[in-house]
């Protein structure tokens, strides 16, 4: 199937999921972590699939879309550590928290790929 637009790209749909699964643990946060680690977590996986698209809109200037998939891969990263420290603190179930950290760093490959490779996409 061609990639059409950035909704055909598999990192997209992937990141978009994610968004939503993060959502979905961020609901049983504690009211504390409202301003701090929620606020990180919503802002970081959301800002994925946006840079994913905005990068896509740029991709024939080579430059510009590399950068918006170094960002991407960035918040990747940023959601990894803050899953981390979700379940360091005891907000996330252990297994739980792998299991999302090891998505992210799919992600994160996949997107490193896309980078260098857009063309084949």
């Amino acid at each position: 199937m061609p990639i059409k637009s950035f909704l055909d790209l598999e990192v997209y749909k992937e990141s978009l999921q994610l968004t939503k699964e993060v959502e979905d643990l961020l609901r049983n946060f504690p009211s504390k972590e409202k301003y701090l680690l929620v606020d990180q977590m919503r802002r970081a996986s959301r800002s994925i699939p946006s840079l994913i698209s905005e990068g896509w809109a740029k991709r024939k200037q080579i430059k510009e879309f590399r950068k918006y998939m170094r960002d991407a891969i960035g918040e990747t990263n940023e959601m990894m550590n803050h899953l981390g420290q979700s379940r360091l603190f005891g907000y996330i179930e252990d297994t739980k928290a792998k299991e999302i950290i090891e998505q992210y760093d799919k992600l994160a490959a996949k997107l490193f790929k896309l980078k260098d490779n857009w063309q084949n996409f």
